[in-house]
Order: structure tokens, then sequence, then C-alpha cells
């Protein structure tokens, strides 16, 4: 039966458990003091969504859960004690609330706060509802304006474009030979901030042709298989920054064996599955600088700037945009190939 519509009701995607998503009426939002209410435009779908639905995530969910951080709108509504904004403007939400008084906060590391409560999170009880719904109420200190010549679309990228970012940046890439394993988004966007960050060149790995040459064709210096890097091994190529942005542990390991021994760097971006480690002997076998990061630090002004002043363009990672209503559709394996880099998902009417 189809949703009926009205005023203060709108359409929500609920994940109530693995595979167990659906689209329910529920109360439209009203803005508190200090907060905006969202019209929602886009919503990108990340690894962390599908393995909430996969039931994979380290985060077991126990109670309905509205996915999507990846967000785009206009503001449609102000709460009391709002300035600085007004209806009708574009926005990308920055999802992650933190505390704001802890050590990590004063200290620039807001992704680190032990308090923060992200959109569309189980990692923290109760959850934290995403923005898979028409309209979101949200802080308005946590909208980023977004100027003009910047798309809702391209609004909705920031968010995992400040994620690759802030892993660019982990450590120094200017005149580094850079290996990037996985070319999904998040590994081609990390490619392109790389690039632009100075590297010697730019390689990347998949176990999907299509996408290491994706790659390739948007700024990357060369698309290698995993055969063509160990034969590389075996010659004394080595990286001295690998990214891995698989989050798969045959990509881990390969990133670790890339990393020059004794100097090498190698920084983990991607979320593995739960209850899988690292396989530690490569990192002692080369003496390997190993770090990792989670999602990014100073919210998503860093990214819009970056990307306005190398004039970066990232709207071609989305490969597919599907309206609300068919939101499973999403989810579903591949008939052929594999998935798109990027999926988004469009609220119209």
């Amino acid at each position: 039966m189809p949703l009926t519509a009205s005023a203060t009701t709108q359409t929500v995607a609920v994940l109530t458990g693995p595979g167990e998503l659906q689209l329910q009426r529920r109360t439209r939002p009203i803005p508190a003091a200090g907060e905006v209410l969202v019209k929602i435009h886009t919503v990108g779908i990340c690894g962390s969504d599908t393995a909430y639905f996969q039931g994979t995530s380290s985060y077991a969910i126990n109670a309905p859960l509205v996915l999507g951080h990846e967000v785009s709108g206009t503001i449609a509504g102000l709460g009391d004690g709002v300035r600085g904004l007004v209806p009708g403007t574009a926005v990308a939400l920055i999802p992650g609330l933190s505390c704001g008084q802890c050590e990590q906060c004063k200290s620039g590391f807001d992704n680190l706060c032990q308090h923060t409560r992200y959109l569309g999170s189980a990692a923290v009880t109760p959850h934290r509802d995403g923005a898979l719904q028409e309209y979101l109420a949200i802080p308005a200190t946590h909208v980023l304006p977004l100027p003009k010549g910047i798309t809702l679309a391209e609004g909705a990228l920031l968010e995992p474009m400040a994620v690759a970012l802030h892993a660019a940046r982990k450590t120094p890439v200017a005149g580094k030979l850079v290996l990037v394993v996985g070319g999904g988004a998040i590994g081609q966007l990390t490619a392109q901030a790389a690039q632009a960050l100075g590297a010697t060149s730019v390689t990347v790995t998949d176990v999907s042709e299509r996408r290491a040459g994706t790659a390739v064709q948007h700024g990357a210096d060369y698309a290698l298989s995993e055969n063509e890097l160990k034969a590389g091994f075996a010659q004394g190529s080595y990286y001295d920054v690998v990214f891995d942005a698989s989050g798969h542990p045959a990509g881990v390991e390969l990133a670790l064996l890339a990393a020059c021994p004794g100097t090498g760097h190698v920084v983990l971006v991607g979320n593995l599955p739960a209850s899988i480690g690292i396989p530690h002997k490569y990192v002692t076998q080369a003496e390997s600088w190993v770090t990792s990061t989670l999602r990014f630090a100073g919210g998503l002004k860093p990214a819009l700037e970056f990307l306005t002043e190398n004039q970066l363009d990232i709207s071609w990672l989305v490969e597919q945009t599907v309206p609300i209503q068919r939101i499973l559709e999403v989810f579903e394996p591949p008939k052929t190939g594999d998935s798109p880099l990027k999926v988004h998902i469009q609220f119209t009417g």
C-alpha cells in the first residue's frame, strides 16, 4: 500500500535489522532552539551503511535506525535564536556531533571525541538517526552553506572527500611514491587528494580493473593488478606511502607488503569487518610505520576549500542516482560487474 503524505508527516527509510529496510511515515520534526530544519535533497550511500544492512558492522543495531550521513539539502526552517542562515540556502550537513569540551575536541581532534554522535550511527545508544528522511532537524552549527557553482549532489560528496583528505594529510605525501589499495569512492578521492598534495606518482590497485582504470582517467598515474604489484616487490619496487581504502583483510595485507621496508608509511582508511585484525608479521618484518584514520576532523569546510582551491571535479564518482522509493535496489548485489562507485538517494517532490 502506498504511503500517504501529509503536511505533518514524512517518509523515512528505517532499518530494523540486517536486510530489513522499510519506508515508514513518521512525524516531521520541528527545529528546537539553535537548530535548523533541513529539507533533504541527496544522501550518499557509504560502505558503513551497507555493512549495517548486511549485518557485518562492528556495531549491532538494537533499535530501529535511520541510515545516512553523506547529506545535502536546503534550509526549510529556523529554530529560535538562529542567526545568519536563510531558508532556501543550499547546505551540506556536518554529521559528527562532538561534545566540544573534552581534551580531544579542544586539541582539534573532534573526530576522536568519546561522546561523538554521528548521523546514522549505531555506535552510540540510543542510536542517532541519519538523513534518509525527507526533513531533518540539526544544530545550526552543523550545516555548511554551499557556494554558487557547487551542486547539491556535490555537497553530498563533501563527507567522503573530507574522509579522504584527512587520510591524505595523515602523513606527508609530497614528493613521495604513493599507492592506494582499493578503488572505491574513498580510494578514488584519496588518490586525487594525494595527487593534489604533490605526490610524485599515485598508483591505484583494485580487484576491479574498471575501478583501477577509472582512477587513472581522473588523475592517478598508474593502475596495477595485485600480481603486477607483487612482481614489482620481487624487483625491489616498493612505495613510500600506502593507503588501504579497501576495508578488506587481503587489501590490508597487500598494503603492508607494498610499503618500503624500514621507511614506508601505511595509513589504514577502510573499515575492516568486525573481529578481523591486521597481519602484524608484515609490520614487524618491514618495521613499517602504520597508522589509521577515523572519519575526519574539523568539519566539512576544509574539504570544500580543498576542492575549490584545486579546482577538483568529483561529480563523476556518482554512477547511480535512485529515488527514495527505490532504495532497496541500492543494496541488491549487482547482476553483472561491480557496484557503482557512489550511489545517491534523492528526495523529490
